[in-house]
């Protein structure tokens, strides 16, 4: 026999490399099948055993309130519940149904689908399925039914037979039928929204109603209700500054004026709850946490001074109805600051219900709005025309154009020009509405609103540095204030072929034709003029908001410039006897425009726009005043339609800020500093209202009338400014019904049952479904207009 021949040391250390190389290739294999199984595949498995055992509320914060530059509140959160019901722990169903339809006017029928949806999220059904059964089970298709690691799992809302699937997978699996359609048909292990916004002592005598006791008289459940924190937003005069503050929608997100321009500032920031759930996915109440509370919006502070806002709504509301407009404009401006004191269109719309179009709205507008789906007119009617409305300007331009000579020193106030009633320029001969007026000074010329002597002044300068003060004045730009939809203007420099300027376009530019402003634009640069020469910028938002002091000051004429173009703007006032009469007593001066309206391509013959600017005292101005009127009656001019208005208001704001102004209208309106105005109380709750009039100083009381917590009528008319020796009532009935009024259909396709139904109740109008999972069609169609309380078929579908 052969003698085994030893291993020598080479050898042996070839094979213990061998078996080190094959260990670290099988530890390999190991630690990746470990990170696949563990970390790469458990993603799913991790999520779902979250859902499965956790589930995620958001908490509404609130926003914060909006107040004037007195402080007084202008929109603000009062604090609310919103009524939930978890499905899977209701006991009495039809006692639930009953109480929450009667006492929150709800259809039971919707209420009773609301209390029944199915559980959306999985449910764990059994455990250590083989692989031969899940093929099995796999097999049947059925819809909402999943696999996963051996484990099977119900989506009862995605579930369209419950009946055939218990069937099926009681024979597959040898389990009692009973215990899969029991899974099948699961309901809803967490709150579903039955109605928000309610006030807080409903919803707890709600609650209270549907509590369930056990043998021992202990409380054992409350028949499924969950009362959650919510909130509604509040505008203390539904109609007061609407376009300024604009409002929030479904969501509580702010859509228009500055609820939405500091929308981020408003809204805070949102808390959340967990609840812990147990293996069937239901709330374990005991271990309900919160993990982040939510943190309160911020305050707005707006430069608005509400008594001198009040003003401003009064006159133009009236200067709507006397001269039948299609709508009428007001701005004031704090003349050194910029500061918007006021600024107010009619018609207008209702903060606390603004998806109901304003009645006047639609018949001022109707040419507008024909074509139009009922979105877009609601879209119109946003619009804030201080600061959307394109026009042309017409002789309000006319001091900006001598401002821009004057300070050139191509002309002095007493430089002659000569209108014999007409001019000829270059093709086109422009005419004189007031003259012929012979020879007069340029101060004259501006002053009597002579188109031809206003030709003349443009014609000395040369056109690139005219221009240069059109923009220099802030035209053909957005003005940056704080408001959504502002518009930039126009302005149009249009050569001949030859490259040249075209002289007939820049001569009537003189007197504001063939460019377009915004009254917001318009009111800025008359401000510059007649603000020795500083512009500066419009703003609705306080310093205090802000946290910035005043941006520099850019000065575009010199103060003796300013002063010349005063006494010329005072001049108007004096040469017209009407105005002259109205503004007796005061240092008015101003700037009349009437401008025919260019509509397809061509000017209008019977649709103007009148306007007046005006400021005071003008010595040394404090307050300058825009009104435009879009479309007023036939022979409306902005001497006789705009400037009473405005001259008008000029004498309240002087009288209420104590100005050196000699009263001498017996009948103006005295409203003083620091005054109180009535609120908007109607359709409100008992506590809320309480909270508002305490907030404002108000003495009231409440008549009970026919029972009931909802404030019916008050005493006082909303607007008034009160008076500290008298009381406010507030008459209280039963809350009136939600099925009031019209709405317009939103859009729920794609949305589970839960979100289209918190949608269409928000609204007023009622979910009728067809099937289960998200929805796929509705009826009526997304847009329609159609009455509160309409029923609203949704399709759902796996």
């Amino acid at each position: 026999m052969r003698a085994q021949r030893e291993l020598g040391p080479g050898n042996k250390q070839k094979k213990i490399l061998s078996a080190m190389v094959l260990l670290s290739v099988c530890l390999i294999i190991i630690i990746g099948r470990l990170f696949f199984v563990q970390i790469v595949g458990s993603t799913g498995k991790y999520a779902r055993q979250v859902d499965q055992l956790v589930e995620e509320v958001p908490i509404k914060a609130s926003r914060g309130d909006i107040y004037d530059r007195n402080n007084n509140v202008l929109a603000k959160d009062s604090s609310a519940s919103a009524i939930n019901v978890i499905p899977f722990e209701v006991e009495n169903p039809e006692k639930l149904i009953n109480t929450l339809a009667t006492r929150l006017s709800l259809k039971p029928e919707d209420v009773k689908n609301q209390i029944t949806v199915l559980e959306n999220d999985i449910v764990e059904v059994k455990t250590g399925i083989s692989g031969d059964k899940a093929k099995t089970i796999l097999s049947h298709n059925f819809p909402g039914v999943t696999i996963d690691d051996s484990n099977l799992y119900f989506e009862p809302i995605l579930i369209t037979d419950p009946d055939g699937v218990a069937k099926a997978l009681a024979a597959d699996l040898e389990t009692a039928y009973e215990d899969l359609y029991d899974k099948a048909t699961q309901k809803e292990g967490q709150p579903v929204l039955i109605k928000g916004k309610v006030d807080n002592t409903l919803a707890q005598e709600i609650k209270e109603s549907e509590k369930i006791l056990d043998e021992n008289g202990e409380v054992d459940s409350y028949n499924g209700i969950e009362i959650l924190d919510d909130y509604r937003r509040y505008y203390t005069n539904g109609n007061f500054a609407s376009y300024i503050l604009g409002f929030t929608g479904l969501d509580y997100t702010g859509l228009y004026g500055v609820e939405s321009t500091y929308d981020d500032i408003l809204k805070g920031d949102d808390g959340v709850v967990y609840f812990q759930k147990d293996a069937n996915g239901n709330q374990i109440p005991s271990q309900t946490k919160i993990l982040k509370e939510p943190t309160q919006g911020e305050d707005i502070v707006l430069t608005i001074d509400s008594n001198i806002q009040l003003m401003a709504e009064n006159a133009v509301a009236q200067a709507a109805a006397q001269w039948k407009t299609k709508s009428v404009t007001a701005i004031i401006m704090d003349a050194k600051t910029g500061d918007i004191l006021a600024m107010t269109s009619k018609p207008d719309y209702n903060l606390n219900d603004p998806f109901t179009l304003d009645a006047a709205f639609l018949q001022t507008h109707a040419a507008d709005l024909q074509g139009k789906t009922t979105e877009e007119q609601l879209a119109e009617m946003y619009k804030n025309p201080a600061v959307s409305f394109i026009y042309e300007p017409g002789s309000t331009f006319k001091a900006l154009t001598g401002s821009a000579a004057l300070e050139e020193g191509v002309v002095t106030p007493e430089t002659i020009v000569y209108c014999s009633g007409s001019i000829q320029v270059g093709d086109a001969v422009i005419n004189c509405a007031t003259g012929p007026h012979g020879a007069e000074t340029v101060s004259d010329a501006i002053a009597h609103s002579c188109n031809p002597g206003l030709v003349q002044i443009i014609e000395a300068m040369d056109p690139d540095v005219f221009y240069q003060y059109v923009y220099n004045f802030g035209l053909g730009a957005r003005t940056g204030i704080e408001l959504d939809g502002e518009e930039s203007g126009i302005i149009n420099r249009l050569p001949t072929e030859n490259g040249s300027i075209n002289e007939v376009d820049y001569a009537t530019f003189s007197f504001g034709q063939g460019l377009a402003t915004t009254p917001i634009q318009m009111i800025s640069a008359l401000n510059c003029v007649v603000n020795n020469g500083y512009y500066v910028n419009p703003t609705i938002i306080s310093n205090a908001t802000k946290g910035k002091e005043t941006e520099s000051l850019k000065q575009i004429i010199s103060k003796e410039t300013s002063l010349a173009t005063r006494e010329i703007m005072r001049k108007v006032v004096g040469y017209d006897s009407e105005m002259s009469s109205l503004s007796e007593g005061y240092s008015i001066g101003g700037k009349t425009g009437t401008a025919e309206k260019f509509i397809d391509g061509a000017y209008s013959s019977s649709k103007y726009v009148t306007s007046f600017y005006c400021f005071a005292p003008i010595e040394d101005p404090k307050y300058s005043i825009l009104v435009v009127l879009d479309e007023p009656a036939v022979g409306a001019y902005g001497s006789t339609s705009a400037a009473p208005t405005a001259i008008s208001l000029m004498k309240q704001a002087l009288n209420y800020s104590s100005a050196d102004a000699e009263l001498t209208d017996a009948n103006s309106q005295e409203i003083q500093k620091g005054a109180i105005t009535i609120p908007d109380l109607l359709g409100q709750q008992k506590d809320f209202a309480a909270s508002i009039l305490d907030e404002k100083g108000i003495r009231y009381s409440f008549d009970l009338g026919q029972g009931g917590d909802v404030v019916q009528s008050q005493s006082i008319p909303v607007g008034s400014i009160y008076d500290v020796n008298t009381e406010l009532v507030l008459t209280l009935g039963a809350p009136a019904s939600e099925t009031t009024g019209t709405v317009i259909v939103p859009d729920v396709k794609g949305l589970s049952i839960q979100s289209a139904n918190e949608i269409l109740s928000g609204l007023g109008l009622n979910l009728q479904m067809v099937g289960n999972g998200f929805a796929t069609s509705q009826i009526p169609a997304p847009s329609t207009v159609v009455e509160k309380g309409s029923d609203i078929t949704v399709t759902f579908a796996p």
